[in-house]
C-alpha cells in the first residue's frame, strides 16, 4: 500500500511540474515573443523529470513532445510564428527512418526468438565460459564487439541483449551488468563501420568520408579501447560475478543446443534472415540500400512467411522504447526548428579557426558532450556540415565528429544513444530494471577515458597524415 501511495505521489508530483512548465512556458511565448526560450523549458523540465526514474518514461517523453507543439500553435496563433499546421511540422522532424529500423529489427528478433535461433547460439556461446561468471562476461562482450561491426547498434543489442538475458536467468546470474557492459562496448566498437550506427551513415553521407579510410584509421582504436575497457568493467561489477551451482551448471550445459529449436521453419527462415541482413547491412549502402530498407524488407518477408502467427511476433516489438525514442526525436526536432541546434552549430564556426590540433579536440569534445544530452544522431546531422567546412583545416575532422558522437552515447546519461534505451527498455520487460543512474557512472568513466584516448589517437592520426 505504501509503494502504491509513493508512486501516487511521485505521479502527483509530475503533474504538477508539467503544470508549471506549460504556465511558464506559455508565459514566455504570449508575454515576451520568445517561442525558442519556452521550448528549452519543456525540454529541460522533460528530460529531468525522466531521469528521476518515477514517471513513465515513454509517457513523458510524448507528453514533453505534445508540450511543445502546443507552443508552437499558440505562437502560430498569436501570430508570432510562421509555420502552418505546426505540429505536422514537428512530427516531420522525427528521424522516422531511425524508429522504422528499430521496429524492423525488434520484428525480426521477434520470429528468431520464437524459433528458438538465440537460445541456440546463446547455449553454443555460453558453453565455452563453463559456468564462470567471468568468462561468460567476456565471451558476451567479445562477441557483441565482433557483430557492431555488421549491425547498427540498436540491432546489436536486439539480438545479444535477448540471449544474454537467457542465458544469465539460466545460471542465476545477474544480467544487468553484462547488458550495461554489451551497450557501451556496441557504442564504440561500431566506430570502424559505416553501418555500426545510424550518425555514422549521416557524417559520412555529408562528408564524403570513404568506408575503407574509416575503418582502417579506426579499427586500431576500437580494439584499444575494447583491451582498456574490459578490465575495468570486470573490476567495476567483481562484486556481481559469483557462483552458479555445479548441479545447475551441468544442467544448462548438459542440454543439446538442437533442442532449443523451437520450429524448425522458423529457425531456417530465421537464420537465412539473418545472413540477408549482414550481407545486406555490409554491402548494401553502396548500392544505396541503406539499413532501414533492408531490415524492413526481411522483417516483412517474415511476417509474410509467418502468416497466422504475424500478430503474435507483432505484439512482441517493444513499443514502450519505439515511442519513447518518438517523443525523444519530437523534443529535438523542436529544438531544431527554433534554430537552436543550427545556432549551437553555427557558434562553433568563429571558435574552431585553423588550428587543427584545436580544431580536432573541439569537435571530439563538445559533440560527445551535446550528444549526451540530444541524441547522437540530430548532433551528428547538425554538425556534419561544420565538418566539411572546416575539411582544410584538418582532414580527420570527419572523423573526430563520427568518434564523439559514438562515445558521446553513454556519457552523462543513457539518453544519447537508442541502443542504450533498448538494454533499459528489455530490463524493463523482465521486471528488473536498470537504473539511470547505475548506467551513467560507469558509462561516463569509462566515456571520459575514452575520449582522452581518441583525442591523443586523432592527434597522432593528424600528425602522419600531414594534417
Amino acid at each position: 500500500m505504501n509503494a502504491t501511495m509513493k508512486q501516487t505521489r511521485w505521479e502527483i508530483i509530475a503533474a504538477i511540474v508539467v503544470l508549471i512548465m506549460i504556465v511558464i512556458s506559455i508565459g514566455l511565448v504570449v508575454a515576451y515573443h520568445n517561442v525558442a526560450l519556452a521550448i528549452i523549458v519543456v525540454f529541460i523540465g522533460t528530460y529531468v523529470l525522466i531521469s528521476t526514474e518515477k514517471v513513465n518514461r515513454t509517457a513523458m517523453a510524448l507528453l514533453g513532445m505534445s508540450l511543445a507543439g502546443f507552443i508552437f500553435w499558440v505562437a502560430m496563433e498569436i501570430q508570432i510564428l510562421v509555420i502552418e499546421h505546426p505540429f505536422e511540422v514537428l512530427i516531420a522532424e522525427i528521424e522516422w527512418t531511425t524508429i522504422i529500423f528499430i521496429i524492423a529489427m525488434s520484428m525480426i528478433v521477434s520470429v528468431a526468438a520464437a524459433s528458438g535461433l538465440f537460445q541456440f547460439i546463446a547455449l553454443k556461446i555460453a558453453a565455452r565460459s563453463e559456468g564462470n561468471h567471468k568468462k561468460l562476461f567476456i565471451t558476451f562482450l567479445v562477441f557483441v564487439s565482433g557483430i557492431s561491426l555488421f549491425f547498427d547498434t540498436v540491432s546489436t543489442m536486439l539480438i545479444a541483449a535477448p540471449l544474454t538475458i537467457e542465458i544469465c536467468k539460466a545460471l542465476e546470474i545477474d544480467f544487468k551488468p553484462f547488458l550495461i557492459s554489451e551497450a557501451i562496448v556496441c557504442n564504440f566498437s561500431s566506430i570502424p563501420s559505416l553501418v555500426g550506427a545510424v550518425p555514422n551513415l549521416v557524417i559520412a553521407g555529408q562528408t564524403g568520408l570513404d568506408v575503407g579510410f574509416l575503418f582502417v584509421a579506426f579499427m586500431p582504436l576500437s580494439i584499444i579501447l575494447f583491451l582498456v575497457s574490459l578490465p575495468i568493467l570486470l573490476r567495476w561489477f567483481s562484486s556481481t560475478f559469483g557462483s552458479t551451482d555445479e548441479h545447475r551448471i551441468d544442467a544448462v550445459f548438459s542440454i543439446d543446443p538442437a533442442t532449443m529449436i523451437k520450429d524448425k521453419w522458423d529457425f531456417n527462415i530465421s537464420a537465412v534472415a539473418i545472413i540477408i541482413l549482414v550481407i545486406g547491412f555490409a554491402i548494401g549502402p553502396g548500392f544505396g540500400l541503406f539499413p532501414p530498407m533492408v531490415a524492413i524488407f526481411v522483417a516483412g518477408f517474415l511476417l509474410l512467411l509467418a502468416h497466422e502467427r504475424a500478430n503474435e511476433f507483432l505484439n512482441r516489438v517493444g513499443w514502450p522504447t519505439v515511442f519513447f525514442l518518438v517523443g525523444l526525436f519530437g523534443l529535438v526536432g523542436a529544438l531544431s526548428i527554433t534554430g537552436l541546434i543550427e545556432a549551437l552549430g553555427n557558434s562553433f564556426e568563429p571558435i574552431i579557426g585553423d588550428d587543427p590540433a584545436f580544431a580536432l579536440v573541439f569537435l571530439t569534445w563538445i559533440p560527445a558532450m551535446l550528444s549526451a544530452f540530444l541524441d547522437n544522431l540530430p548532433v551528428a546531422a547538425v554538425l556534419a556540415p561544420i565538418a566539411v567546412q572546416f575539411a582544410g583545416v584538418s582532414p580527420i575532422l570527419p572523423l573526430a565528429l563520427v568518434f564523439a558522437v559514438n562515445i558521446g552515447g553513454y556519457i552523462f546519461t543513457p539518453l544519447g544513444s537508442p541502443a542504450n534505451m533498448v538494454v533499459i527498455g528489455l530490463s524493463e520487460r523482465e521486471h528488473d530494471p536498470i537504473s539511470f543512474i547505475e548506467f551513467v557512472k560507469i558509462g561516463t568513466i569509462l566515456g571520459l577515458i575514452h575520449l582522452t584516448i581518441g583525442s591523443g589517437y586523432l592527434l597522432l592520426l593528424n600528425a602522419l597524415i600531414g594534417g
